[in-house]
This record gives structure tokens, sequence and C-alpha cells, in this order.
């Protein structure tokens, strides 16, 4: 499908990347696709049932993207036509998550997985890890974030306190970050913004600003 808008977010943890994707799609009436919460989904899969790459797994998930402004303002995650959006943050899900990312099996599933998403929806953005470099490599835009550390842990203290179940640990930018950076900020279309004295208002008025001059 030739989409009429294309984005990709990237970024470490608690960089602002789901903020601004979701501040985006209000703007500019688009699905969101957070691709970490499909990784959590086969995370949560794995600890509760006997599954393996290339199996049938993806015909019993559902992950429907987010259309924020609308009744579908928050993305639903469905397994075994049971809701498990909520679900997704448990400890459990988080040791299984780290097996699930690191499989290149997986990955090549999930990725897979996500390009039929994409292709069902003529306006996206993709918010996650190496989207740039992957799935929405032909994007309008494509942004990176990044912060400092000490402002990421913040930031992660903070969303720990709105909903406790999630994880507080953050670390320093991974090599795939990195090489996601680069790429972005190489491209013709990138954009990468340090948010750390950034509020969130600017941020998303600096990639409306991008997206604009690049048309």
């Amino acid at each position: 499908m030739r989409h009429e808008l294309a984005i990709s977010v990237d970024g470490p943890t608690a960089s602002g990347k789901t903020t601004l994707a979701y501040a985006l799609a209000v703007r500019m009436n688009a699905r969101v696709l957070d691709t970490g919460l499909t990784y959590r989904a086969v995370a949560y899969a794995v600890s509760r049932t006997r599954v393996s790459p290339g199996g049938r797994l993806f015909e019993m998930l559902r992950h429907e993207p987010a259309a924020p402004g609308t009744r579908l303002a928050s993305p639903t995650i469905v397994y075994h036509q049971e809701n498990i959006t909520d679900d997704l943050w448990s400890s459990e899900v988080e040791q299984r998550l780290r097996t699930v990312s690191a499989d290149p099996a997986w990955r090549h599933d999930i990725t897979e997985y996500h390009h039929a998403i994409v292709d069902g929806h003529r306006r996206m953005i993709m918010v996650g890890r190496d989207c740039a470099t992957t799935i929405m490599t032909d994007a309008d835009c494509h942004v990176f974030l990044t912060a400092t550390e000490a402002i990421r842990r913040e930031r992660r203290r903070a969303q720990h306190r709105a909903q406790p179940g999630r994880a507080v640990h953050v670390g320093p930018p991974t090599r795939l970050d990195d090489t996601v950076r680069e790429h972005i900020g190489r491209h013709p279309d990138g954009l990468v913004l340090d948010t750390t004295f950034l509020p969130a208002v600017a941020v998303l008025r600096a990639v409306v600003h991008h997206l604009g001059a690049r048309r």
C-alpha cells in the first residue's frame, strides 16, 4: 500500500518516543504502531504457552494500533481472544523479553508481522527501536530522539509511579541505538533530536517543522 503519511520514531528507553508519536498522530490523524508492545506480547505468549518462531503464533495474536483522539486512543493486544494489553509489564514478561529480542528468528517473524500491520493503514507512525532501518525505510520522516541517561532515568521513574508494573531500569544506548542514530543522522529525511532540555511541545514543533520542510 502507498502511504499518505509514514513517520518512524526511534531512540533509547525513555527518550520521549511514545509521547512524540502520540502527539504527531493527533496532529496528523494517523495511527501509532508501538513495536515494543508486539515484542512484549510475544514474550507474554512464550512465558505461558509452547510457541516458537516460524509457528502459528501470529494467527492467535492481534495488535491493533492506537488512533489517538478517537475511541481507539490506546493500542489493543489480543492473544487467544483475550485482551492482554494490561498484562505486558510483568517481571516475567520483562525476563522473556530479553530472550525474544535477541533471537534473530523471532525478530524476523515480528518484523514480517509489523510489515503486514503497516501495509494495512495509509497514515502510520511507527515507534520503537530500529524502525527506520527495518520496516519504515521509505518513511516521509525518520526521527531519532535521545537524552542524557540521568534524564531518561527520571522519566522512567515517573512512568513507574504512574504505572507501578513498569520496569525502572534505564541503561545507556545500545549498539543498535547507535547504529540507527548514525543511519538517521545521514539520511536526507532524518532528524536527530536531543530532548534532554526540550519539553514535549518543543519536540513536536521541531518534528512538524522538519516534516513540512522536507515536503
